[in-house]
């Protein structure tokens, strides 16, 4: 007996199978960690800014898809770089399936492994809406146990006239950069963390920030190869082109990291995870 496939059923295992295909190869992408580097042009930094390097990591997305082996690779990217100061900018647990507080006791592997970071001007933190949707005071209490600052729109200015910002979530927060930069003295070169870039929106007509770091928006994660266009990105249409560097007015840069995790599948297509290496320079 000859069996004959219809038409509609090539059409639909062809189909099947380029999704199939894509899935595999976006799963590998999302194991293959870049390291971004990026010089940051700052008009009137001072010569001891000159060259600070400033490791930064978002997005880890631990007790879903991300492993205790992508968070320490990640960490060892940064460490091997010996940055100056290290940024780290929320959703460090995932909640995109259930927002329960056990999401955080199933991802404290990403806590116990943050603790092999180091830097000389100190590591900072900021939480991400992530965070928020599983238990956002469990996530700060782990992170306390830990050697560094979380910036809940608090800010420190350090001996070198640098100053660090940090802010709640933009989505869940409230997120308030005023607050955050209210002590902070004139003359410091502020820098901003905040989860996510839409903080930009807040920062209108602000001349004193000059560098904002956010990650939240994964690059899209999803991206269609040649068009470079990805179906959804969680923010505002200024931020779902590319990632990197982006000059946000004459006055402030922003950096936008893709992340070291995944969020709601494993998969990346055409947009691998990464972290952020950035040098200030004079412009």
């Amino acid at each position: 007996m000859t069996f004959r496939l219809s038409r509609r059923t090539w059409i639909r295992a062809a189909i099947y199978s380029g999704f199939a295909i894509a899935g595999g190869a976006g799963y590998v992408s999302s194991k293959r960690l870049e390291k971004v580097q990026a010089d940051v042009p700052l008009a009137g930094l001072p010569k001891t800014l000159d060259g600070l390097k400033i490791g930064v990591m978002s997005d880890f997305h631990a007790g879903a898809f991300t492993t205790r082996e992508d968070v320490l690779e990640a960490i060892s990217i940064v460490s091997e770089e010996s940055p100056d100061l290290i940024a780290l900018l929320g959703d460090y647990v995932d909640g995109a399936y259930s927002h329960s507080r056990k999401n955080v006791e199933k991802g404290s592997y990403v806590f116990d492994a943050l603790q092999k970071l180091k830097a000389p001007l100190g590591i900072y933190a900021v939480l991400g809406n992530h965070d928020h949707w599983t238990d956002a005071g469990l996530v700060r209490k782990e992170l306390s146990r830990l050697p560094l600052t979380i910036l809940n729109n608090q800010g420190i200015s350090l001996d070198n006239g640098l100053a660090v910002a940090g802010v709640d979530d933009f989505w869940e927060g409230p997120s308030d950069p005023s607050e955050a930069t209210r002590n902070l003295s004139p003359d410091s070169v502020i820098i901003m963390l905040s989860h996510n870039p839409d903080v930009n929106l807040q920062l209108r007509g602000d001349k004193r920030v000059r560098l904002v770091m956010s990650g939240h928006t994964h690059g899209g994660q999803l991206r269609i190869p040649v068009i470079n266009w990805a179906p959804w990105i969680p923010c505002s249409s200024k931020y779902k082109g590319p990632s990197g560097l982006i000059r946000e007015t004459e006055h402030r840069c922003t950096f936008i990291t893709k992340g070291v995790g995944t969020f709601f599948v494993p998969v990346r297509l055409a947009c691998p995870p990464d972290i952020g290496i950035l040098r200030l320079t004079r412009a």
